[in-house]
């Protein structure tokens, strides 16, 4: 059991085999000649070093394990007690080896076992009621990273599954203002596995006094053009309604944390609406566009998703081209059929939206009369009623033109999206530009 008696049939090769592996490689290392072969695998080696590499590992191990098996078997001078340990020793070797196996991996094992811790520590948790701190605290340091991985990267696997799970097909609310599938699209059996998109419910239109109405429609040709405002709370409503998943925004609960997130976007993003004395008005759609875009999030929109959002917008302004026609006008019912009565439903819904309730006064609850009496309109509703009323003065010609202005606009930045991704992908690329001092498509009448 000397080293040489392990080391000599290791190198061993004839003169032959070693002259015709001279000009050879070492398969292992890929630095050196090759001076010998395995008798095993027959690949062209240097050195004892690499014969012993992770690379060439198992035929070395089974080498090294039949010769001292063979070594025990055949030595005469070794006593039973020298060979009961060397047989201890291979077995150990072998039970080493089959624990280093990648073939013997646990790692399915340990995703099962996280994944049962984690159904431990949530089982303590309402999971309807618990607040984001409390679901954030039953995470572990790993569980946490992976998660924020799936956010940062929204193109991910982890990512991807998580958008694509059933229970969130089956909360994911589409905005109320998109067209609903033909009921023969709906019936259709190729479409009997894929799951029906819930659409919020359309808002409310809020009455709308007919004396405003009639001191708007004596005042629209002095008055300034407001057009280009109600444009940008359009979409400022629109990328509300769908970064935060909730169609109507009244829908939401005052007692929601988003509630008030949501209130601060719409004041973020159109700050003329709640600020009381602004005088700020907009006179053209690429003046809103870059007012805009400046007010966005970082990286939360970029020209694909601007692109959505104005396409809402031409959605949401475009009149109706068949209404009924009622016989008396300025009631609330006349208004659910009136042609820009999508336009009155956004006003109305972030009406209610900055409505006052008694808990945003601060002060104790009381009568549901006196709570009627403090959830008065304040400025922002006063100016929503306004432009409501606006729009019902607007002649429908007026509105669809203004329509088509934002998906020219929209098309625009599809393309301009479109080229940047050629550019990324080594394509030429010639930034598109609107002409920002030309004059507004929409003009006072």
């Amino acid at each position: 059991m000397a080293e040489e008696q392990l080391q000599e049939p290791i190198i061993a090769s004839s003169s032959r085999e070693s002259e015709s592996v001279s000009s050879t490689p070492c398969v292992i290392c890929r630095r050196q000649f090759a001076r010998y072969t395995c008798p095993r695998c027959n690949i062209p080696y240097c050195s004892l070093v690499c014969f012993r590499s992770e690379k060439h590992g198992d035929c070395s191990e089974s080498f090294y394990r039949k010769e001292v098996e063979l070594d025990v078997k055949s030595a005469p001078s070794a006593s039973a007690e020298e060979k009961r340990r060397m047989m201890e020793l291979l077995k150990r070797f072998e039970e080493d080896s089959l624990d280093d196996s990648p073939l013997l991996d646990d790692t399915d094992n340990e995703d099962e076992d996280g994944a049962d811790d984690l159904q431990r520590r949530l089982q303590s948790i309402d999971l309807d009621t618990a607040s984001y701190d409390e679901l954030w605290n039953a995470l572990t340091l790993s569980e946490r990273e992976k998660f924020l991985r799936a956010v940062d990267n929204p193109n991910s696997e982890s990512a991807q599954q998580l958008l694509a799970s059933e229970e969130l097909e089956k909360v994911q609310v589409e905005p109320w203002w998109e067209p609903q599938p033909p009921s023969n699209e709906i019936s259709a059996p190729s479409d009997a596995a894929v799951p029906n998109r819930n659409r919020g419910a359309r808002p409310s239109i809020v009455q709308i006094p007919e004396s405003l109405v009639k001191q708007v429609s004596n005042n629209a040709a002095s008055g300034p053009l407001l057009l280009y405002n109600i444009c940008a709370l359009c979409i400022a409503y629109a990328y509300t309604v769908r970064y935060f998943a909730v169609s109507p925004l009244s829908a939401i609960s005052r007692t929601d944390p988003d509630y008030a997130e949501v209130r601060e976007s719409i004041s973020r993003l159109a700050p003329f609406l709640v600020d009381r004395r602004s005088t700020t008005v907009h006179l053209s759609l690429s003046a809103v566009v870059t007012d805009l875009w400046s007010r966005f999030p970082a990286s939360h929109v970029d020209s694909r998703s601007f692109s959505l959002l104005l396409k809402d917008t031409a959605t949401i302004l475009r009149p109706a081209t068949v209404t009924v026609v009622a016989s008396q006008a300025g009631t609330t019912r006349d208004l659910e059929e009136h042609p820009s009565a999508n336009v009155l439903r956004v006003l109305s819904d972030l009406s209610s939206l900055f409505t006052l309730s008694q808990s945003d006064i601060g002060e104790p609850s009381a009568s549901p009369a006196a709570q009627q009496r403090k959830a008065k309109p304040n400025h922002v509703v006063h100016k929503l009623t306004f432009y409501a009323a606006y729009i019902i003065c607007t002649p429908a010609p007026t509105l669809r033109v203004l329509a088509d202005e934002a998906t020219m606009h929209a098309k625009m930045l599809e393309n301009e999206a479109k080229q940047a991704r050629q550019n990324r992908d080594g394509g030429e690329v010639k930034r598109v530009r609107s002409d920002r001092g030309s004059a507004p498509r929409i003009e006072e009448l």
